[in-house]
């Protein structure tokens, strides 16, 4: 089972399902690092070589855009940022509630939490 950016790529998926299991890697970029590694539509995990596989976790860590373990560390900070400042979306963060101005009377008694200590 190949590893991309500390994710496991599933061996028996299409090759473009597999890469949207890496956080922050959608479909249609993971259809251009496809091309651009020279694997076709209908490639699965298993023919990913070792070679075939860094060079796929390069072209992905070439894009300007945090992916993995990057992208949820950069999230969490800003969360803690908000909480920190004690901002109106940090307590709405703190205490579990929806963030963005969803209603709370009939729906969202419960927000799943985020996976961070906030103190």
């Amino acid at each position: 089972m190949p590893y991309i950016i500390g994710t496991s790529i599933p061996e028996d998926k299409v090759l473009v399902q597999s890469l949207t299991h890496i956080y922050g890697l959608g479909s249609s970029q993971s259809k251009n690092l496809c091309k651009k590694a020279g694997f076709g539509s209908d490639s699965r995990g298993i023919h990913v070589t070792f070679s075939k596989g860094k060079t796929l976790e390069n072209l992905a860590e070439s894009t300007l855009l945090p992916l993995g373990p990057d992208l949820r560390r950069l999230q969490n900070d800003k969360i803690r940022r908000l909480c920190s400042i004690s901002t109106y979306r940090g307590s709405r963060h703190r205490k579990g509630l929806p963030v963005r101005g969803q209603r709370t009377h009939t729906n969202a008694k419960k927000r799943p939490l985020p996976k961070l200590n906030v103190n």
